[in-house]
């Protein structure tokens, strides 16, 4: 069986989570690949883990800017491209309180393990990553599906932010999906692009809240999803089966049984309870 090239790029900000990846690469398995390590803190425990894993790996410290996305694109300057047949890239996601995002209401880790596990889950989820780009030459990124959002065009980074560093790349395609939060799977020859461009950390604002918008951090975000569609391919995303059925599920329960607060006009809190589908509204 013939081997691809893989390139993981792992950015990391959060320490503690280090072993939590170290544990999710492990299931790269029958491939040959590299590690790339980013951090923009020093950590003693991190390299030693790391250079235990993969004693090959290549450790580079960055400065906070640019999130993740600054890191990932100096890493694609600084390489030969040509080497690899994809690229995996990763990043540390802080823990979330409760987000309803995407029509999902969710918290703690869910975000970030929903955004590794369709690619690096499972030995199997990793497989099969690869098995799509080898069996149809028109897919070339691979993302959650539950992560793909809309450019719903009214965040900065929707509109002109977007627009204009799009004319000044010279990208035509007028895709308008994301992969939100970076993490994905690609054909490595998606990004040469990168390599070409002029863009380093001035263009960056320093990292600041992970909530903040409108930075051209955001911006190449998009891009990164976009271009996939700029060079002729097709986005494909993994659906995590069991989310959407529990999804669906609840909102089947709620019509039939459910117990809810609500506050009238005159702020008079009533209880609100289905039952077989019956709504019956009781006076708190």
């Amino acid at each position: 069986m013939n081997k691809s090239k893989l390139l993981v790029h792992l950015h990391i900000f959060y320490h503690d989570q280090v072993d939590f990846f170290i544990e999710k690469l492990k299931n790269i398995n029958g491939y040959d690949w590299d590690l790339i390590v980013t951090y923009c803190d020093e950590n003693e425990s991190t390299n030693h883990k790391l250079i235990d894993f993969k004693p090959n790996c290549r450790l580079q410290k960055v400065g906070n800017v640019g999130y993740d996305v600054l890191p990932f694109i100096k890493v694609i300057k600084s390489i030969d491209i040509y080497k690899y047949d994809y690229i995996l890239k990763l990043h540390t996601k802080n823990y979330q309180q409760k987000l309803y995002l995407n029509g999902f209401k969710k918290g703690g880790y869910w975000w970030r393990n929903e955004l590794i596990n369709p690619l690096i889950g499972s030995k199997r989820s990793f497989a099969k990553c690869i098995n799509e780009f080898k069996n149809n030459n028109k897919i070339g990124f691979i993302c959650s599906e539950i992560m793909l959002w809309d450019i719903e065009n009214y965040w900065p980074e929707d509109t002109y932010m977007l627009k204009d560093e799009l004319n000044r790349i010279n990208f035509k395609s007028k895709y308008n999906k994301f992969c939100a939060g970076t993490m994905f799977i690609a054909r490595a020859d998606i990004f040469r692009f990168l390599q070409k461009i002029d863009i380093d950390e001035n263009k960056f604002p320093i990292a600041g809240k992970t909530k903040t918008t409108g930075t051209i951090a955001h911006v190449y975000e998009r891009i990164f999803t976009i271009a996939a569609d700029e060079f002729g391919y097709e986005v494909l995303t993994i659906k995590n089966h069991k989310e959407y059925f529990m999804k669906y599920f609840v909102k089947y329960l709620e019509k039939i049984f459910s117990l809810k607060n609500k506050y009238l006009k005159n702020n008079v809190k009533h209880k609100v309870i289905t039952i077989l589908g019956i709504k019956i509204t009781i006076k708190c």
